[in-house]
């Protein structure tokens, strides 16, 4: 079983009445506007992503689509409310706590403070080249009145 995980429509339909989230897909669109939800969902990703590898400790999926799978209902509000936003519809008062919770759960993950799921794939980090610079003395230089007479 993968731990961490795409966002598809089909997980949008599972957090929102599907009418709500077709209408969030197709309303307003200007003509020759494609649907904006896979701009939605990578967004919401990318900052999901972010707030994972702002912790030292944590590492996150080469796939750049996915994240830990435990984080995915956060997600799924997160889209929904991008999605209202941009048709102008008004968050219901538990939709602003939900936001409020979801933005305080990031923010510690971001700390360490909550465990994430380990990516099936990591990044590896580059292994930055250590450096031949050899420091010849470790002595400092001493300006004296007398070596200094003259100059």
């Amino acid at each position: 079983m993968q731990n961490w995980i795409p966002i598809t429509v089909d997980n949008l339909y599972d957090t929102k009445v599907a009418a709500l989230v077709d209408a969030c897909r197709t309303a307003a669109l200007a003509q020759g506007q494609t649907d904006p939800t896979s701009r939605d969902i990578q967004s919401c990703i990318d900052r999901i992503r972010a707030e994972v590898s702002g912790c030292r400790t944590n590492q996150v999926d080469s796939d750049l689509t996915t994240i830990p799978k435990s984080l995915l209902d956060l997600a799924c509000r997160m889209i929904i409310r991008k999605m209202k936003g941009r048709l102008e519809i008004e968050l219901t008062t538990q939709e602003m706590r939900e936001w409020d919770s979801d933005e305080s759960y990031l923010k510690r993950i971001q700390l360490g403070a909550v465990p994430v799921d380990q990516p099936d794939a990591p990044v590896v980090a580059p292994v930055e080249p250590r450096s031949n610079i050899q420091i010849a003395s470790k002595n400092k230089p001493r300006a004296t009145r007398q070596s200094m007479n003259g100059l």
